[in-house]
């Protein structure tokens, strides 16, 4: 998920990252549940018949889901804020708060972006100042990588001068 937003009085640019969550957590905790249920009302049926040992692996399927739910969930809450102002951008990356924060320079920012052709490789989008890369967008789908480099290059493309040839 791609949010742009425009702060009238300063005129900067805020970008937010955001992978896209389509369950709340409340919902992956009934989905959980419901499979548990489930998975104990079948391993109580086959105990019942002499298989007792399956009780404990269904309790441990449950554990699984639910584990792999919350660190699922937890991995798309990863926020990245690009703010791009006059002169820098600055990048914040946490999840409930600023965990990491890069500043660049505007005026030797470079957008990259690496597209590949495979519907099933996401690609790379990258800010490069400096010599370093710093990698953006990293829990986003390929459409919204393209938003992303879209938005970015609108953004940081406003304001640079235009060369214009006299003749």
């Amino acid at each position: 998920m791609v949010v742009r937003q425009v702060n009238s009085k300063t005129g900067e640019t805020q970008i937010i990252v955001r992978g896209n969550r389509s369950m709340s957590w409340r919902a992956n905790v009934m989905l959980a549940s419901s499979l548990g249920i489930v998975s104990m009302f079948f391993g109580t049926g086959i105990a019942y018949f002499g298989f007792w040992l399956v009780l404990p692996f269904a309790g441990l399927e449950f554990a699984l889901v639910l584990y792999c739910l919350s660190a699922t969930y937890r991995r798309l809450g990863f926020t990245e804020v690009i703010s791009v102002g006059d002169s820098m951008v600055v990048v914040e990356k946490g999840h409930d708060k600023p965990e990491k924060t890069i500043e660049l320079l505007r005026a030797w920012i470079r957008l990259q972006f690496d597209d590949p052709p495979s519907c099933f490789d996401v690609g790379k989008l990258q800010l490069k100042a400096a010599g370093q890369f710093h990698e953006i967008g990293g829990n986003l789908s390929k459409e919204d990588k393209r938003l992303l480099h879209r938005e970015l290059s609108l953004c940081l493309d406003t304001d640079e001068p235009r060369l214009q040839l006299i003749s």
